[in-house]
């Protein structure tokens, strides 16, 4: 769980707020610009929603996986995650797993104990220290893209992204990086909506019969 969830809110941390700028010359101050006025969007944005596809390509297996689904997102702690018989929601407090599949909820407490599995941890784990280089531009229908190289450092897993900012919108719509192991991510956001979202979206109510494991401290795991 904590990879799945860790992988997903590492590329829209990714896609929403890079930390700091370095381009080719030619294309300094329009890359500064993007930069800064995605910082913006983020700081003043009251809620994201979207469809998300994630394209995994295993190299050692010689497979592809895609998986599907929507992402919810209020400030650096609060989000919703529905996926693949799967169900993540936080509220800021509570980390609640659902897997129908399994019949089964685990709780987390969302605090900086637990490893990196909370929106914030990602944020601040991922987009601090960051440099970007220009890659390219492209045309899809109406829509300007700029291709942005996210440096994240010889340490760092995965060391580069590159991000598609859609400049109309001024939202990065796309995530593609090769992790440590050589396999291949490709992340896509879709029907993006930006504005406020209801509480409700991010509570959870654990249905009736299912297999319940608390994690939580004190939760009697």
């Amino acid at each position: 769980m904590k990879r799945v969830l860790a992988q997903l809110l590492l590329c829209v941390s990714l896609l929403i707020c890079p930390d700091s700028v370095r381009a080719q010359q030619s294309h300094v101050r329009e890359l500064a610009d993007i930069m800064s006025r995605l910082r913006s969007s983020w700081q003043d944005m009251p809620g994201l929603s979207a469809r998300f596809t994630h394209t995994f390509e295993w190299i050692l297996a010689g497979e592809t996986q895609v998986t599907r689904g929507h992402i919810y997102l209020v400030g650096r702690r609060r989000f919703r995650i529905e996926f693949d018989g799967r169900t993540m929601v936080s509220d800021g407090t509570t980390l609640w797993d659902y897997d129908s599949q399994q019949n089964q909820v685990v709780l987390y407490g969302v605090d900086s104990s637990h490893d990196i599995t909370t929106q914030e941890q990602i944020f601040a784990a991922y987009t601090e220290n960051v440099s970007v280089e220009w890659v390219r531009e492209e045309q899809e229908g109406t829509r300007r893209l700029v291709v942005i190289r996210l440096l994240r450092g010889e340490d760092a897993d995965p060391r580069t992204v590159d991000i598609w900012v859609d400049t109309g919108r001024m939202l990065a719509v796309r995530a593609a990086y090769t992790d440590g192991a050589g396999n291949n991510h490709l992340y896509v956001l879709e029907d993006v909506e930006v504005g406020e979202l209801p509480d409700e979206r991010f509570r959870f109510v654990i249905p009736e019969g299912v297999v319940v494991v608390d994690l939580r401290p004190g939760g009697g795991a």
